[in-house]
């Protein structure tokens, strides 16, 4: 968001109400914090962001998802045993690459099979 756009007056602004999940207003209210803004402006940052990179067709970041079979990779181990390897080679995967960024993990199949969805660099990505 530009400086212009800040100095306008409140007759040039439209007032709109809007709702979005907890986890969505707490992860903006984290963004504003780290960022010293208010809540206003840290929205209209991040909309501004998403918008062009809609707009340019690219966002800097390409998603990717694994999955983790608990039951075929460690069958002979409790499922507790079984998922905490897992979450353990997880961890280290964003350890030692830090540029990563973890966007969500859910087990599935009763909890036989972990799937983490994870963003990249674009830059360092394969497909893209």
């Amino acid at each position: 968001m530009t400086d212009k756009v800040r100095t306008l007056n409140q007759d040039d602004w439209k007032r709109t109400q809007l709702r979005m999940p907890q986890e969505q207003y707490e992860a903006v209210m984290r963004y504003a914090e780290k960022n010293n803004l208010s809540l206003n402006t840290a929205i209209l940052e991040l909309m501004d962001t998403g918008l062009k990179s809609k707009i340019e067709g690219k966002s800097g970041r390409s998603i990717y998802f694994m999955d983790y079979n608990c039951v075929e990779e460690y069958e002979n181990e409790p499922l507790c045993k079984q998922v905490e390897r897992i979450e353990q080679r997880i961890s280290e995967l964003f350890y030692r690459n830090p540029q990563y960024e973890l966007i969500n993990i859910e087990t599935l199949n009763n909890g036989k099979k972990i799937r983490y969805w994870y963003s990249i660099p674009r830059s360092e990505s394969a497909r893209d």
